[in-house]
């Protein structure tokens, strides 16, 4: 969960930016907060544990936004929007924060940034080791657990190649059940079948470990690419050919 304060001395801003980000909140577990439309205001209610990204306009009465942000974000990630990008650019990038939107910004920007600059960071808090045990929760009272370098892929399809090892033998697998996921490891053997949650929650919590999207059904361990070009893509040890979507393709192969 990534929990949100929105500060902009433009009501009609914030709510804009809470309408779009309210479009993916679902998927990137994103949880609001509040809402400022004063620097005062937010510079005197907001706690610092209770959040975990401050998106902020760049220029605000009182305090601007890079004040605003240190004081009430030293140790958080922060989003900067603003008008113009030339001078914000430079401040944002030497003080290494997550980054800036444009005023509107396209939700692909948003995501983007979500993706690269604070998914793995929100969610690190733990360094992780090979061998460490990675807890999985699947619903309210059923966790699984899983070592991320014995799983290659997830999706949500059968893959052709696909299957289950019963008493050293292979046993055909079944598609997984509608919106559940098989857990692929070496040599296309299903490790977890039908599991019951999404390729984009999967994404969000597994992210840290080298797991990407390539389409709606799937996720791979980038870990085990073995060749990759624009469109396609192989993993070592897997029969299985992974085509990228159109959607995904940019950002994924900017991000491994």
């Amino acid at each position: 969960m990534i929990r949100y304060i929105l500060v902009d001395d433009d009501p009609q801003t914030l709510e804009r930016v809470r309408e779009k980000i309210d479009i993916i909140a679902k998927d990137y577990a994103l949880q609001h907060v509040k809402s400022y439309d004063s620097s005062k205001k937010a510079f005197e209610e907001i706690n610092e544990n209770d959040f975990d990204l401050l998106i902020v306009d760049f220029y605000m009465p009182v305090y601007n936004g890079l004040e605003l942000a240190k004081k009430v974000a030293t140790h958080k990630k922060v989003i900067f929007l603003t008008s113009t990008i030339n001078n914000e650019q430079k401040v944002i990038n030497s003080l290494d924060i997550s980054g800036f939107l444009s005023k509107p910004f396209e939700l692909e920007e948003f995501e983007a940034i979500l993706k690269e600059k604070i998914l793995a960071r929100v969610n690190n808090q733990k360094t992780y080791q090979k061998g460490d045990l990675v807890m999985l929760a699947i619903s309210k009272n059923k966790n699984i657990g899983i070592y991320p370098e014995d799983i290659y892929f997830i999706s949500s399809a059968l893959i052709s190649s696909g299957h289950k090892v019963k008493d050293n033998k292979k046993v055909k697998a079944e598609k997984p059940q509608s919106n559940h996921v098989h857990f692929y490891g070496k040599n296309d053997i299903i490790e977890f079948e039908s599991i019951r949650i999404t390729i984009n929650d999967l994404e969000l919590n597994l992210y840290k470990f080298g797991f990407r999207k390539i389409n709606q059904s799937t996720l791979i361990n980038t870990n085990y690419i073995r060749d990759i070009d624009s469109r396609n893509l192989e993993l070592y040890n897997s029969k299985t050919p992974f085509e990228i979507s159109q959607k995904e393709k940019t950002r994924f192969l900017e991000n491994i």
